[in-house]
Order: structure tokens, then sequence, then C-alpha cells
């Protein structure tokens, strides 16, 4: 008699195989309706680029105290899985009827036709969980992409990136399109970097999906990914700043090259003053008389020479520049000439 199994609880992987062409996605755990046995159907996905044929895995079933319930191999004949594509869903692995807490899956061999790739060997990468996003946010969110499911904050890591969804996409995917829920992963960004805004804080503007997060210090929340937010309105009264006390610039004064700097005033008594005013007064009082600028001093004009200065050679020198010409062209023309008559009457 054939029985209908209840979807009951289903679990993503929280580990992904690094350079596999298929991945382990999540564990359904199924409750027969009659028996009430428990099935259990593991899901994979294709991430590579050509069709897949088989795949052999090896699992191992714990119950609530730890005792493994079940440890055995399983393998998927018979595909005919395209990039992109999920399978393994509608094949149960192991029925049942105790609870079961914890599925661990090791993939072992994938087929390509007659090709086959050896995953044993292959160390698996745990995965950091999901961030669920806030009841209210993950609302809007779903409005504003028209999708269901989106709970968890999108992140980047540095071998993948976690949809909206829960879904991960290890690098290796390479793809911007979830192939759970359909969302893109640059629209889902920007939809929810919208949401974010008005509440976002300034001091914690930060850029976000597209590129790996940084690991967080120890002490702090480990927050691989944050959303860029808006800049604050300006607060009703202006700040008032503390008052900085500036120094006044200094100037140093040129001195005139042409101006000379005057000498302080000098202070002449009676008897000095007698001689230039020509009337000596000894009961009148001092008297200031500002001191005498001197001249400024200039500069003589160069003297340009203009003489002419003989020297002995000039006439030497003459005497070639008018003789020497004429010369040289006689003793050239004397050389021509016997060359001519030689080779004339000669040869």
């Amino acid at each position: 008699m054939e029985e209908n199994f209840n979807p009951v609880a289903q679990t993503r992987a929280n580990y992904y195989t690094p350079g596999s062409p298929v991945q382990f996605v999540c564990v359904e755990l199924l409750k027969g309706d009659v028996s009430g046995e428990h099935a259990v159907c593991l899901t994979f996905k294709n991430i590579s680029r050509v069709t897949l044929t088989a795949l052999e895995i090896h699992f191992k079933c714990k119950g609530v105290d730890g005792v493994i319930l079940c440890e055995d191999k399983f393998e998927y004949r018979d595909l005919q899985v395209k990039p992109g594509e999920l399978f393994g869903q509608d094949d149960a692995v192991f029925i049942t009827a105790k609870a079961i807490t914890s599925v661990d899956v090791t993939l072992c061999n994938v087929y390509n036709g007659k090709r086959v790739v050896h995953l044993d060997g292959i160390k698996r990468v745990r995965l950091p969980a999901p961030r669920r996003l806030a009841p209210e946010l993950q609302k809007a969110l779903e409005a504003r992409m028209n999708r269901t499911g989106l709970k968890y904050q999108p992140q980047v890591f540095e071998n993948g990136w976690y949809c909206a969804c829960g879904a991960f996409h290890p690098t290796e995917e390479d793809t911007v399109y979830c192939s759970e829920c359909g969302c893109d992963r640059i629209l889902l960004q920007n939809a929810l970097n919208t949401l974010l805004q008005p509440a976002a804080p300034a001091d914690e503007m930060e850029m976000p999906l597209n590129a790996p997060a940084a690991p967080a210090a120890p002490a702090a929340v480990e927050e691989p990914t944050r959303i860029v937010g808006a800049a604050p309105a300006a607060p009703a009264a202006p700040v008032e700043e503390p008052t900085r006390v500036v120094g006044a610039p200094v100037y140093e004064p040129k001195a005139d090259p042409i101006q000379p700097v005057s000498e302080p005033t000098r202070v002449l008594d009676a008897s000095a003053r007698a001689p230039l005013s020509g009337v000596a007064a000894a009961d009148e009082g001092t008297r200031v008389i500002p001191a005498r600028r001197p001249a400024p001093v200039r500069q003589p004009a160069p003297v340009e020479e203009d003489e002419e200065y003989e020297d002995n050679r000039d006439s030497v020198a003459e005497a070639l520049i008018r003789w020497v010409p004429p010369i040289t062209a006689i003793l050239c023309a004397a050389i021509a000439l016997c060359g001519f008559v030689y080779y004339q009457f000669v040869l």
C-alpha cells in the first residue's frame, strides 16, 4: 500500500565542497501519514556547465541522543541534471520510526557520462550561519521583490554569497541569480539598501554586497555585510563650535633698496643748538631736531671703453690677409698649367 509523506522539517547544509561540480543543498524530513515513519530526503544542485548523469554519496543519520541510526552509501543513477538544476529531493535515502536530529552528507563521486570526478579527498568548508532579518523588514523586502521566503540578510564571502532566501551560491557557480528563488543579487541589494536608508545611522555607512566582507574583530559582533545608509537630516539648532585662538600672521617688512632707512631722532641740548639757530639761549628747553638723512649712494655708471689699443700683430695679419689669397691662386694656376702641359706633350 502506498503511503503519503508530508514535510516535517527542512534544514539547509552548513558546509560545501570547494571545487565540486555538485553541491549539497539541504536535508528534508518527511513523515508518513499512516505508519508515522520518518523519511530522509537530500537535495543537491548541479553548479557545473555540463549535464550530470550520476552521483554517489555517503550519509550518516543521528538520533536525539547522538547515536548513529544509519550510516550508508547511496547512489543517484540515470540522471539528466542540467546546469543550475536541483535533484534528489524525491528520493528517500533512509526511513526510520525514530526521531532524527542531524544528517551528515559526504560527496564521493559525480559522473558526466563516462567521465567521473572523485570528491572523497576534498575537505569540506563550513559556512557561517545566515542572519535573520527583522519581521517588518522581511515583509517589506518580500513586497518590493514580489517574492516570498526572503527572511535572511544577503551576505558575500570569499567563497560565495548568501541569497535572502537562505540559499548559498559558491564561487564555482559563477552567477548573480539565485537558482531557488530567482532573485537578482544586485536588485536584491538595491532593494534592501533602499529599505534600510531611513534608519541607517551615518557612522555605520559601509559598502555592501558585491565585495567580500572583511572578518570582524574578535570582540565585535561579526557583520560580514553592512548596507549603505543615507545621511541623517541636519539638526534643528547648529552645534556651537568652541572658540579657536589663531595667532596673527607675522609680516616681515622688506628693506627698500631706494629709500634708505631713517636714523633715530637725535636730541640736541642748548649748547649744540647755538650754532644752528644763531642765538644762544641758555634758559630755553631742549628741542628735538630730526636727524639728517644721508643722501642715497648712487652706483657710478659703467664707463664704456672705446679706446682701441693697437697691437703689433695687426700689421702682420693685415699683410697676410692681403697677399695670401692672390699668391694661392697663382700657385694653383701654375700647378694646373704644369699638369696640362705634362699630359698633352709628354705622355
